[in-house]
């Protein structure tokens, strides 16, 4: 196919940011998709439309497979820039379509980590008036960045209750847009809009019960149960009155 330079790309088509309607499967839960080719790297592919999360946010890349008649490669890692998600690969595609299927243990457990975090930082700023000023998403643990925050051990236990105290709820996580002057209107944390562009003006939301409601564009859970229990692991000071929750996630 001829080369075209990236700038002139229609961005991809990111499937997982649809919003929430009781589709089967969910947005966020689709592990297999078509795609078209639409530009070679050297060691990627841009695709037409996808499933895989590209890194950025705190959360962590996607890892898959594509895949075409008689053959297979490995995506090892997707990054994204100004709509363009490069899916970096071992091995270039021998055809125009593919088939790509998300590594889904990774995905499923990145999506409990991210709402998880949500949860956490929806209630701290509501508890402490603690913004999340930085956040890292892992398979196995994750951390949060709180400030300003001097969090006690008193206070850890009452934001470990908390969160798992909604978990026990069993509230439905919420994925819709909504016009950035609505989600002005209603942010607590103005500060989150900021880190998006003027120019987008319709903003995808997560919201959770009365515990979150927040622009993002991550891969989330449907249901805050399948979180399992909220266990902190430690609390670090960050210096600037910041401190940082590490936490981890056990079975429910």
């Amino acid at each position: 196919m001829a080369r075209r330079p990236f700038a002139a790309l229609v961005a991809t088509r990111v499937l997982y940011m649809e919003e929430r309607r009781g589709q089967d499967p969910d947005p966020c839960y689709a592990r297999e998709f078509d795609a078209r080719i639409l530009e070679r790297g050297p060691d990627f592919v841009v695709l037409d439309q996808t499933l895989f999360y590209a890194e950025g946010g705190g959360q962590p890349d996607d890892t898959g497979t594509l895949r075409w008649e008689g053959g297979e490669a490995r995506v090892l890692r997707v990054t994204k820039e100004k709509g363009v998600v490069k899916h970096h690969v071992d091995r270039m595609p021998a055809a125009e379509e593919v088939h790509g299927a998300v590594e889904w243990d990774r995905r499923y457990k990145h999506m409990r980590m991210h709402t998880s975090q949500h949860l956490m930082s929806g209630l701290v700023f509501r508890t402490y008036g603690a913004r999340t000023v930085g956040n890292q998403i892992h398979m196995d643990y994750s951390r949060v960045d709180f400030q300003p925050a001097n969090f006690t051990p008193e206070d850890l236990k009452r934001i470990e209750d908390d969160c798992n105290r909604v978990i026990a709820s069993s509230q439905d996580v919420r994925i819709f847009e909504e016009d950035r002057v609505v989600v002005q209107n209603k942010i607590e944390d103005r500060a989150l809009l900021d880190l998006i562009p003027q120019s987008v003006r319709r903003l995808r939301i997560i919201e959770i019960g009365s515990a979150d409601y927040c622009p993002c564009g991550g891969t989330h859970l449907k249901n805050v149960s399948e979180i399992g229990t909220v266990h902190i692991l430690e609390k670090r000071s960050k210096g600037k009155e910041t401190d940082r929750i590490v936490y981890e996630l056990l079975a429910g």
